[in-house]
């Protein structure tokens, strides 16, 4: 469950710097944990079966459609190294400025290998010289368009694109979340059945067609009708859904 809390506090950071709200929807999150610890191939699957498992705990805290473990980051981040100026003039004084270009132009899997121990050596001229961590800071970026989010060894990547369909059920949510407020408000039993009216524009009224029977589940509406306006009998309420009015009126059945 660690794992799972980890990654869950990763995916929500995503979310804020994409600026995707978590009751909408997403496709996909991938996620690399790390593997230190499981010592032998048997321990590792034995971790990656629990990761399955639980993924469901994850998908559900998050609202993603899939969630996707994978063994290595390599293909979620790129590595640039920022060279440290100051260090790598005590090495090279006058061709420091050359030796900054060579760390500069250094490859990821060159990086790679430097942070799993192994030595790292930049030439400037007829010169190659050993880099130390003191000489160079790894800098992480994402690769294509996941949001990638990083800690301790562990990664979640998210898919942050809006499709079509994930818009409108990301505005279904929304009006859901909205009219079981509003019941609660009006002091509606748990148990009571309703008759939902729903008024909005052309983004709006597809999104409630899309998604009528499970919004009528979800709020225990015998029937949900939806348009352009409420007739004038019934008392509405009014809201704004990112930038879109929309007008409800609910109606006790029986």
């Amino acid at each position: 469950m660690a794992h799972i809390r980890t990654l869950a506090t990763l995916g929500r950071a995503g979310r804020e710097d994409a600026g995707v709200k978590v009751r909408q929807p997403l496709a996909r999150l991938v996620c690399v944990v790390p593997t230190h610890g499981a010592s032998s191939k048997g321990a590792q699957a034995r971790a990656e079966g629990m990761l399955s498992e639980l993924s469901p705990l994850l998908a559900a805290e998050l609202n993603i459609k899939k969630v996707e473990f994978i063994s290595s980051a390599d293909d979620l981040v790129t590595l640039k190294a920022k060279p440290n100026f100051r260090s790598l003039g005590k090495k090279f004084g006058k061709d420091t400025p050359l030796a900054a270009e060579a760390v500069q132009a250094l490859s990821s899997d060159a990086l790679r290998e430097f942070e799993a121990g192994k030595p790292l050596y930049v030439s400037v001229g007829n010169e190659s010289r050993e880099l130390g961590h003191e000489d160079l800071t790894v800098v992480r970026t994402a690769s294509g368009e996941l949001v990638v989010k990083e800690e301790g060894g562990y990664f979640a990547a998210l898919d942050s694109v809006v499709t079509r369909d994930l818009r409108l059920e990301g505005l279904a949510r929304e009006i859901v979340s909205r009219v079981q407020r509003l019941r609660k408000e009006l002091g509606f039993a748990v148990s009571d059945r309703i008759t939902l009216f729903i008024a909005g524009g052309a983004e709006i009224q597809e999104a409630v067609n899309a998604f009528q029977k499970w919004i009528a589940d979800e709020v225990l509406a015998l029937k949900v009708r939806v348009g352009e306006q409420i007739d004038g009998t019934h008392a509405t309420h009014t809201f704004d859904l990112d930038g879109q009015s929309v007008e409800v009126a609910l109606e006790r059945v029986g």
